[in-house]
């Protein structure tokens, strides 16, 4: 029984390195409609495989995204919230200089004296 399973394990392994030859051209023959129908299957369970493996590496990314996100969130929120607390003491909003807009600037009137 072990026997028969190895040799059909060797059989198997030949196909395929026959087959991964016969794909990147160093082949010198042809493959029989057989083999290439195992070479075929065994392609088709490789390419579920590597797509598979794909999503759950893009769904790992997509929630990391999501959390960095999260986070990005509540800092800009906390930070909004100081600015506001802030703002009675200063007023930092957008300041114009040569058109262009600098939203963090600090005024200079704050430090005329």
């Amino acid at each position: 029984d072990a026997k028969d399973e190895i040799n059909m394990l060797k059989q198997e392994i030949e196909i395929l390195q026959k087959g991964l030859r016969y794909m990147f051209g160093g082949g010198t023959g042809t493959m029989t409609l057989d083999e290439l129908l195992v070479l075929e299957k065994h392609l088709e369970l490789w390419i579920y495989n590597i797509r598979s493996t794909k999503m759950d590496i893009m769904f790992q990314e997509i929630n990391l995204l999501r959390n960095k996100e999260g986070i990005l969130t509540a800092a800009n929120k906390y930070l909004q919230d100081k600015m506001e607390e802030n703002n009675g003491i200063a007023n930092f909003g957008p300041i114009t200089t040569n058109n262009i807009e600098c939203p963090f600037a600090i005024p200079n009137e704050i430090f005329q004296f």
